[in-house]
């Protein structure tokens, strides 16, 4: 091994179908704590990066309600609420923005969040929604 070489692992043991690293691997590593990241912030900066002007107070909406839709909602297995969702949901808004320039803001993103999530809402947690 060179010594400039480095390894490192992201473990996220809560997410499913993952499991712990065994104890003989974990004594090679070094643990590093990690925050969780401020998706308000990482919202209004995908927002801004695909258009929107108006991107400080539809990111708090945005991350608002999927918070709320986390607390809320039924549990799901295939229920996402976390960045990776919410990626997903500002690069369908930016193509919808890009593809409608003179429509308002708030329906584009209302728009996108509707089309993305709607179709894996069951019945149940529709009315919450």
């Amino acid at each position: 091994l060179q010594p400039g070489c480095n390894v490192y692992i992201t473990m996220n043991p809560g997410y499913a179908g993952r499991t712990e690293l065994p104890e003989n691997l974990k004594a090679l590593f070094r643990s590093c704590a990690m925050i969780r990241p401020d998706l308000a912030l990482i919202c209004e900066n995908m927002l801004l990066a695909e258009g929107f002007q108006k991107a400080r107070s539809l990111s708090v909406k945005f991350v608002t309600l999927y918070q709320l839709c986390s607390e809320l909602l039924s549990p799901q297995s295939h229920y996402d609420w976390g960045l990776r969702a919410i990626k997903s949901v500002l690069r369908v808004a930016g193509v919808l923005k890009r593809s409608n320039p003179e429509m308002e803001e708030e329906p584009v993103l209302m728009r996108a969040l509707r089309d993305f999530n709607t179709p894996k809402i069951p019945a149940q947690d529709m009315d919450i929604f």
